[in-house]
């Protein structure tokens, strides 16, 4: 993936929108990258493409894919 800057054009891993990126935020080391559509992505580790950011603090980075991390989008309400 090319370096995702302000400005760059990007489709949000949330949404699928194509959009652009608002700004980029240093999160504990990882960028995390807020969009104009209003969600905030983070590239995934494994896969690199721009993915959800599943962090339930603002502090950190939690890139959820689909793809590379499924277990992440698994709902308790499957099991009973």
């Amino acid at each position: 993936m090319n370096t995702i800057t302000e400005g760059s054009a990007v489709t949000c891993g949330m949404c699928g929108k194509e959009t652009k990126v608002q700004f980029v935020t240093d999160r504990q080391g990882t960028a995390a990258y807020d969009l104009l559509c209003y969600h905030r992505n983070a590239v995934c580790p494994t896969c690199g493409k721009l993915v959800k950011d599943a962090s339930e603090d603002i502090r950190e980075v939690v890139p959820a894919c689909r793809v590379c991390n499924p277990e992440m989008f698994v709902d308790d309400e499957d099991f009973e």
